[in-house]
């Protein structure tokens, strides 16, 4: 079940916490610039699958071009099936013009919608887009929102251009110059050639060093903006400065907690789109956040600070089902923000999202706010677990056997006319890995018969 792609009402959050704590350490860091009005908002587009956001501004209006997530299923590692265009004007409510397609370009009918820059030049619009991490591509348009085709047909950054893998590019601008970087590892630029089919400059890696002088190894995506004569490369969660767009960098360390990272200027106030773990590291959202700085040039960093959902996991059910489905002995239907299902056989099963990466060191109980409706006594819960070991991220999603698993009885109330809550403490369990995958749960233990209701599932 996905999302419909309508116009989409957001509540904004104006993170009253946010603006504490900043208040709190303005009386630590003299001439820390700051913004009470700046608005920041969990999840802009909430369980819709949206990955690598990348914004650009038009007319006090803020498109962004964004990845789509194929599937909350956890079918593969990071399958993107197609690009979306997206726009607000006040940063609250969202509205979806067009997608953009991989048949559409040279990648053909593949999940590999990676992610890429949007920018514009002499009346023309550009989405240099990532081909998986195998090469980098670009598509142009007359209107931002489209429609896109694609440029060359082919990759404009092929499979052996530099030594590392070329994809995730970025599109910096100054002084009428188009510079892109992109790469993994160690990050490599060059200049666009006008007609943006081309490169003109061979491409040059970029040093980011330490304090002893170490060169610091990168993650893929890097964003770049310039402020005060300071260039700031940011990767992932942590960032970089140098006075000279082609570096070096010196490393400063952690940036704001998040993924993939797309930075703008909106009513004079600098923000930042970071990719999250909306559903699950596998479907994902984008945070929307304010960036602030420090006398000496350096980015804030408020004590609060995460990376959406953390340092939980809240189920709601407030759009959709969040990604989860009935194994056996009930179905499973999403109405009001309640999840509910009808017992057909004993021992009615149902699961989460797979891929949830919750990071069990921040929790510490499970509550689940829950009505019986029928003659159980008794509900089991059960988790899968896994610690984060080489290879993680490309082991197999595919379905747990929960008849492995420890369950974990929680005693119920029958026939409840009403919502009641359950807890149970994640110390019950024997083992619990660094990661909590995914959960399940026997809603209506050892009956035939009945129904169950669910409101709200969190992990804390």
């Amino acid at each position: 079940m996905q999302f419909p792609l309508k116009k989409v009402r957001i509540l904004t959050v104006f993170s009253f916490l946010l603006v504490g704590n900043l208040l709190h350490a303005q009386k630590k860091t003299v001439g820390m610039s700051f913004n009470p009005n700046a608005i920041s908002v969990d999840v802009i587009v909430p369980e819709h699958g949206m990955a690598d956001p990348h914004a650009w501004v038009q007319n006090d209006t803020v498109f962004v071009i964004c990845g789509h997530d194929e599937s909350w299923e956890g079918k593969g590692s990071f399958r993107m099936d197609r690009w979306e265009i997206w726009s607000s004007a006040d940063l609250k409510n969202w509205e979806h013009h067009r997608n953009i397609y991989p048949k559409d370009t040279y990648i053909g009918d593949n999940p590999n919608c990676w992610a890429g820059d949007i920018c514009e030049r002499d009346g023309k619009y550009y989405w240099f887009f990532s081909n998986r991490n195998i090469n980098t591509g670009v598509v142009v348009a007359d209107k931002i929102t489209g429609e896109y085709k694609d440029l060359l047909g082919k990759p404009l950054l092929p499979k052996g251009i530099v030594p590392v893998h070329p994809y995730d590019p970025e599109i910096y601008i100054e002084n009428d110059e188009y510079t892109i970087c992109f790469g993994v590892n160690t990050y490599y630029m060059a200049t666009l050639a006008k007609d943006m089919k081309s490169l003109t400059t061979e491409p040059k890696a970029i040093l980011v060093k330490d304090e002893n002088g170490e060169k610091v190894i990168a993650e893929d995506k890097p964003t770049l903006f310039k402020r005060n004569d300071w260039y700031y490369l940011v990767f992932g969660s942590r960032y970089a400065m140098s006075k000279n767009l082609y570096g070096p960098y010196d490393f400063k360390g952690a940036f704001l907690e998040g993924g993939h990272t797309s930075f703008f200027d909106w009513h004079e106030q600098k923000y930042v789109l970071q990719e999250n773990h909306d559903i699950s590291a596998f479907y994902r959202g984008a945070s929307l956040k304010p960036v602030f700085f420090n006398q000496d040039e350096s980015i804030f960093i408020p004590e609060n600070d995460r990376m959406y959902p953390a340092p939980g996991r809240p189920f709601q059910f407030k759009n959709s089902t969040m990604g989860w489905k009935a194994l056996n002995g009930t179905d499973l239907q999403f109405s009001s923000g309640i999840l509910k299902g009808t017992i057909t056989a004993k021992n009615a099963l149902i699961q989460s999202a797979p891929w949830l990466y919750t990071d069990t060191r921040l929790c510490s109980k499970v509550s689940f706010k829950i009505k019986n409706n029928s003659n159980a006594k008794q509900m089991k819960f059960a988790i899968y677990t896994r610690n984060q070991s080489p290879g993680f991220w490309g082991e197999s999603t595919g379905q747990v056997d929960w008849k492995q698993q420890e369950w974990i009885s929680i005693p119920i109330r029958s026939n409840d006319s009403n919502f009641s809550t359950y807890s149970i403490n994640l110390s019950q369990f024997k083992v619990v890995n660094e990661r909590l995958m995914q959960i399940a749960l026997q809603p209506a233990f050892n009956v035939e018969n009945g129904s169950w209701e669910i409101d709200e599932v969190l992990v804390e």
